[in-house]
């Protein structure tokens, strides 16, 4: 198993699969994720990555202003 973790990823470094474990709470509200941490675990392979989050995303987003 590789620990990949550094580089936000939405597939496995190892594998390429594109499942993941990941900690979770949800929000008791709205019952959607409320948090997530960032280390995630390849549900194929096991490796460990860090989780994307939207200001990971590589493309850039339009300005509203």
């Amino acid at each position: 198993m590789i620990d990949a973790r550094g580089i936000p990823t939405c597939n496995c470094p190892n594998c390429g699969n594109d499942l993941f474990r990941a900690l979770v709470s949800f929000d008791p509200d709205t019952y959607t994720i409320g948090m997530y941490h960032l280390d995630i675990q390849c549900n194929n392979c096991g490796a460990l990555a860090t989780a994307p989050t939207p200001l990971d995303h590589p493309s850039p987003r339009e300005s509203n202003d």
